[in-house]
This record gives C-alpha cells, sequence and structure tokens, in this order.
C-alpha cells in the first residue's frame, strides 16, 4: 500500500484575477493581463503586450495527450491548474497530502527590465500566492517564494518578509546580490537563510535576471518576446536529467558555501536523480586535480557536502533504481503538476509501477518524510 505522497513539484498556472488590483498606478500600464495574441493565441501579457508567455503546455493537468496545444484558454484546461479549492480535489484523486508550488508564467518577472518593476512584481507574486495557497489549505499547499535579483539589500529585506508570511522554502534564481557567481556579498543572505530554517528549492537551476532588456525575438513585431514553445519541452527534459542544474551545484559546492552555513537546507526539484552517484564521482575528482588552481580548500569532499542535499525522482526510473547510491534518506517525488510531464490522474497508478520491490518503509521516506522533514511540514 503506497503511503501518502508529499509532490515536491507542482505549479500554479497564475488565474486571471491574480494580479488584479495589486499594482500600483504608477504600473497599472505594465502589470500583467490575459489576452488572446494573434500569434501566441490565449496567454499572459507583461509590458502592454512587448512580453508575451503562452498558456497551453504549462496547463496540461489532466488533458488527452492528442489535444495538447499551447493555445489554451482558461475555459479549455482543467480548474486545478489555476483554482486553489480544485487544486485540494487534484491532489484528493491523485493521493497526495501536500506539495509544494512553484510559479509558471509569473516567472517572468526575473526577465523583465525596470528595477522598481521587478521589485513590485516580485512582491506583488508572493502576496498573491501565499493568498492563493490559503484559499486552498496553507497546510497542504506551500509557495515557494521568488526573490528580487536587484542586489542584497533587496534579497535580503524580502527573504526576511516572506519569512514572516509562513513562507517555508524560495525558489533559488540567482546569486542573491545578483552576480553571476556566489561572493562575499551574499553571505547575509546565506545567514539570515539558515537562520529562518527556510529551504532553499534549487528548482531546474534558472538563469537570472538579464542585465538589460531582452532582446527582440520574433522576428516580427518589435519588442514581442515569443517563447520557442518546442525549446520548452526540450528544456524540461534536460532539467530532467539533472543537465539545468549541474553548473550551478558544482560552484555552490566548490564555493564552500555548504561548510560555512552548515545547517542550510537545499532542495533539488525537478532535476530528477539518476545522474547524482556520476556527477559527484566526478566533482570529487575535479577537486581532487585541480584545488590548487582557484586557491582554494575545502574542508571536506564535494561527494560530503551533496550528500546534506535532498533530491526528487520524476520522469525516471534510475533515479530508483540507484537509489542506494544516492541514498533512500535523500530521494524525494515530483510530478510537475500540471505541466506536461505530469501523470494527473494517474500518479499512483505510475507511482506503484515505478516502486516495485521497494521496501514499505522506503516508499514511506521517499514519499513523504524526507520531503517533509525537508520543508519542516508535519
Amino acid at each position: 500500500m503506497l503511503p501518502l505522497i508529499f509532490d515536491t513539484d507542482q505549479h500554479l498556472t497564475e488565474p486571471p484575477d491574480f494580479w488584479s488590483d495589486r499594482f500600483s498606478k504608477r504600473f497599472q500600464d505594465r502589470a500583467p493581463t490575459f489576452i488572446d495574441h494573434p500569434t501566441m493565441g490565449p496567454g499572459w501579457s507583461w509590458d502592454g503586450g512587448k512580453t508575451v508567455r503562452a498558456m497551453g503546455l504549462v496547463s496540461v493537468g489532466s488533458e488527452d495527450p492528442r489535444k495538447i496545444g499551447r493555445t489554451k484558454s482558461y475555459d479549455e484546461i482543467d480548474p486545478g491548474c489555476y483554482d486553489a479549492k480544485k487544486r485540494i480535489e487534484v491532489m484528493d484523486i491523485d493521493g497526495v497530502g501536500a506539495c509544494l508550488l512553484f510559479a509558471s508564467g509569473a516567472g517572468f518577472v526575473s526577465l523583465l527590465p525596470g528595477d522598481d518593476f521587478h521589485l513590485e512584481a516580485v512582491r506583488i507574486y508572493n502576496d498573491a500566492v501565499m493568498d492563493w495557497a490559503q484559499t486552498g489549505d496553507a497546510k497542504r499547499i506551500f509557495p515557494a517564494a521568488l526573490m528580487p535579483n536587484l542586489g542584497i539589500e533587496h534579497a535580503v529585506a524580502e527573504l526576511e518578509r516572506v519569512a514572516k508570511k509562513g513562507f517555508v522554502h524560495y525558489a533559488f534564481n540567482q546569486w542573491p546580490s545578483g552576480g553571476t557567481y556566489p561572493s562575499a556579498a551574499d553571505e547575509p543572505f546565506w545567514s539570515l537563510l539558515q537562520e529562518t530554517g527556510m529551504t532553499m528549492s534549487f528548482h531546474g537551476y534558472g538563469g537570472g535576471r538579464p542585465k538589460s532588456p531582452p532582446k527582440d525575438e520574433s522576428g516580427d513585431e518589435p519588442g514581442l518576446r515569443l517563447p520557442a514553445v518546442l525549446v520548452q519541452e526540450m528544456i524540461a527534459a534536460l532539467r530532467g536529467a539533472g543537465l539545468g542544474s549541474t553548473a550551478g551545484l558544482a560552484t555552490l559546492v566548490l564555493s564552500g558555501l555548504l561548510e560555512r552555513f552548515p545547517t542550510l537546507k537545499i532542495g533539488l526539484i525537478e532535476t530528477s536523480a539518476g545522474w547524482l552517484p556520476t556527477f559527484t564521482e566526478r566533482l570529487d575528482e575535479a577537486y581532487m586535480q585541480h584545488r590548487w588552481l582557484g586557491g582554494y580548500r575545502l574542508d571536506q569532499m564535494p561527494s560530503e557536502s551533496i550528500k546534506r542535499m535532498r533530491v526528487n525522482v520524476d520522469r525516471e526510473w534510475m533515479g530508483l533504481k540507484h537509489r542506494d547510491a544516492i541514498g533512500v534518506d535523500r530521494l524525494m517525488l515530483g510530478t510537475d503538476f500540471p505541466h506536461i510531464g505530469s501523470f494527473y490522474p494517474h500518479t499512483r497508478f505510475y507511482v506503484e509501477l515505478a516502486f516495485q520491490g521497494v521496501s514499505q518503509d522506503d516508499k514511506e521516506r521517499m514519499l513523504w518524510s524526507n520531503a517533509a522533514g525537508l520543508y519542516s511540514v508535519n
């Protein structure tokens, strides 16, 4: 018998009224609105139509795979994608007792130009997503906070604010001071994060916020940013193989961050896990061979630091096959609902197949207690 599932990777399709009346008058003309774009179809418009994010592939839910497409409106998708009470019903159907919740279209706030607008949008998202979770069940839905990418002062201030609001984790997107690599300027953020007990969710690893506005990639309308939808699928697949996270993960470990902050908690989300033993072996090898080049020394091998992290399995069996090498106490489950790779409404059926041969005790740890412990959820 399967225990309840702690789903470490669900996403929110922001409902039509998600941003309503939250922006100041100064930014009303740039506030997100849902439009039917002539090229992209239904989607979220930022900057008065200069940035458009189609909604289809991130709002698949329970849709027939033969009908999946990027041009979807709210009346065509499962209400569990955007309605908090319906999300609880979805979770009940799949046997999911609790979930971590990450942004979908709202993740675009990290790409938009204008420092003041970016800061306001991040704060509004964090307030709105917590309100959304509480409308469903705040004891079962745990949204990830976003952090502004404007410098250490803003990051520390927002971390302190969201911790007081009850967030248990935030979605890592960039080094807190805004640089390409970790630096001494980041230390106050890590110190506060450790103090709050919140977890860093290393969600696929984002590249952070560009220093200048995104260039026009559409080829037709000036200023219109049209994400390559097919590439989106490929990116998800690469994340699922860990390829989107390895560089950032290596930098995090080799910088000595985990040694300086020994109780910092980290979850690797939407990365899968089967690649981790080989990556860890190669990281140890690289450190031993080249540790003199950077002029730094660690007190322990990189593999020991990585053992502190927990990692989720999703659309793979290799993570479970190599669970002894990874560590049963480190594995969690993520479904990516309602994105294109989710299993709903057949999650428990998939898990039954994937977890064949796994003991009941190990199932309970991988499906519930490992995640609950990392994210301090009863």
